[in-house]
């Protein structure tokens, strides 16, 4: 029998060289925080941005990746015609990541419901 060798989560490197272990939002996300769930994998989503959208759950997340009241998600805009109503669902932060996310700033504290 062959032992695998098991290898490390891949993480991200801030720009000071630190190693990250959030997922950081990429160019064109905005982190938002969930409001209502309506239904048929369409959440309510209020984002920094001052918008609140309604976000779809993609095909791939629907079963994987639960959603509750409050959690604090990555969205990315349906650019193009409506852009600051709809949204796309991209990642959901687990407690612990949207904690450090509000304590090294990403995240306004006053945001937070």
């Amino acid at each position: 029998m062959v032992k695998k060798k098991k290898t490390n989560k891949p993480r991200s490197v801030s720009e000071d060289g630190e190693v990250l272990r959030v997922r950081l939002p990429e160019e064109g996300e905005v982190l938002g925080q969930v409001v209502q769930i309506l239904g048929g994998g369409i959440l309510l989503v209020r984002c920094l941005d001052n918008n609140t959208r309604k976000v779809r759950i993609p095909g791939k997340f629907r079963k994987r990746m639960w959603t509750r009241v409050g959690d604090i998600v990555a969205v990315m805009p349906e650019y193009g015609m409506r852009e600051d109503e709809w949204g796309t669902l991209t990642y959901r932060y687990r407690n612990n990541e949207a904690i450090w996310l509000e304590k090294n700033g990403y995240i306004p504290s006053e945001f937070l419901l």
